[in-house]
């Protein structure tokens, strides 16, 4: 009895970690179809403005919730730019649509990936009502920001002046 219970005891574990990867696997593949329809979408289509926007300025955070996409640039104070889904037609996204809205973004802005110049935070936000929303955040890494700004004073464009 003492040499089938650790056995026993270590079959199951592996069947709980078989099952939890599996798990992880149909989850990535839904998320990986859920990607490709957007990509075949009307609504990327109507991205397709703000995202070749976005690739040519420093983005300094980024949001994506149920209401849409909101990007606000570095370099330009105050200056945002989003796409939010009532205004242009279309429904409020879900938690799972959401997903693949940050997954879609991150392949069209690469730099988003890159964890050493943006980090990303996933909030979960309780409302009154006891529903729950969520909302991604990508915000720019101090260093990476301080790099930027620094950027004319390094690369020869900033010339310098006599008082």
């Amino acid at each position: 009895m003492q040499t089938v219970l650790p056995v026993l005891l270590a079959a199951l574990l592996a069947g709980v970690v078989v099952v939890y990867f599996y798990q992880e696997h149909l989850r990535e593949k839904r998320l990986q179809l859920r990607v490709q329809k957007l990509y075949a979408s009307q609504l990327f289509e109507d991205m397709i403005p703000l995202l070749q926007f976005a690739r040519r300025h420093a983005i300094e955070q980024l949001a994506v919730d149920k209401t849409g996409v909101v990007l606000r640039y570095l370099h330009s104070e105050g200056a945002e730019t989003a796409f939010l889904m009532r205004p242009n037609g279309y429904a409020y996204l879900t938690v799972d649509q959401q997903e693949a809205m940050r997954s879609v973004l991150e392949e069209c802005l690469p730099k988003l990936r890159e964890t050493d110049k943006y980090h990303v935070t996933r909030k979960r936000i309780v409302l009154l009502n006891g529903s729950v929303e969520y909302t991604y955040q990508y915000t720019i890494d101090h260093g990476y920001k301080a790099q930027l700004n620094r950027a004319p004073y390094y690369d020869g464009t900033l010339q310098p002046r006599s008082w």
